[in-house]
């Protein structure tokens, strides 16, 4: 595995929209996507992943937007330069003990629909992001703690929803979990369920070390600059020539070594994308 994990939001996601303009109402969702990870919901410099840094992302939300044209802010959210971000060693300890699960992830990777799976991330994002969450951790600073819905990459609720069964959840809901209205189709149940199948810890382990380089489904991310492209594809051909401990050493290594990074998103999202999410973010007061 090559590089660090680029500390960005979420996983490279790739609605299918490159090359054309992004709707207005898009840029909130692309920017739940890609940024507020680390960002936060509200722009404010507190995601989930900025936890893991010695030093928080900048709020977005100190006027720092209106100093700069909205073309100069869309090349720097496309082409920008990538800064090294300091980890915190403790945190970095804590991730370390998860090295089975990122490693156990990738393994997968060849195995998992990217094509259903990509429209399920879409509609979860739309759908069940507001009370899941982005990565499905259900944790929000807004809402009781007796209110805070399963971590649906947990094992708890990963034995419990299994093939036609989180397609029932999805569709019709669990005990005390609202359900979606309208109803999801039985197809799109199913992307949905393909996605939540997706969401582990070592799913989001492996977006923060490994997706910025690899991309999120193990191929490297169009427009990914020469300098930074991974010497290997992880699908299973490269998998099964590995011997024995080499993924969980090549892991290892990488967290030990390599420090995290903020990379430009253009291998992520279109210039119509990031111009959509940079005027979401100059209309938050």
């Amino acid at each position: 595995m090559m590089g660090a994990r680029h500390w960005i939001a979420w996983i490279g996601i790739a609605f299918g929209l490159a090359g054309a303009p992004a709707a207005a109402e898009d840029g909130a969702m692309l920017y739940r996507a890609h940024c507020a990870p680390c960002h936060g919901p509200e722009g404010r410099g507190n995601g989930p992943d900025a936890a893991g840094l010695a030093h928080p992302p900048r709020s977005l939300r100190d006027g720092f937007l209106t100093r700069y044209p909205v073309d100069d802010l869309v090349a720097r959210v496309r082409t920008g330069r990538m800064l090294p971000l300091p980890l915190d060693p403790p945190r970095l300890g804590r991730a370390l003990r998860d090295i089975d699960a990122v490693t156990a992830y990738i393994r997968r990777l060849p195995t998992i629909d990217w094509v259903e799976a990509r429209r399920g991330r879409a509609l979860f994002l739309q759908r069940c992001e507001g009370c899941h969450g982005p990565t499905g951790e259900g944790a929000r600073a807004d809402v009781p703690l007796d209110r805070i819905p399963p971590d649906l990459g947990g094992a708890e609720v990963r034995a419990r929803l299994v093939a036609d069964r989180r397609d029932l959840a999805v569709r019709h809901a669990l005990p005390g979990m609202p359900g979606l209205q309208p109803v999801p189709t039985a197809a799109e149940a199913r992307d949905l369920g393909a996605w939540v199948a997706v969401l582990s810890p070592g799913y989001r382990l492996y977006t923060r070390y490994c997706a910025g380089c690899h991309g999120d489904d193990g191929h490297p991310p169009a427009g990914l600059a020469a300098t930074d492209r991974p010497k290997v594809v992880l699908d299973a051909s490269y998998l099964a020539r590995l011997q024995p401990g080499e993924l969980e050493n090549a892991a290892t290594h990488m967290v030990l070594t390599k420090k995290p990074q903020m990379p430009h998103l253009g291998g992520e999202v279109s210039e119509g994308e990031a111009r959509a999410i940079v005027e979401y973010l100059r209309t938050l007061p």
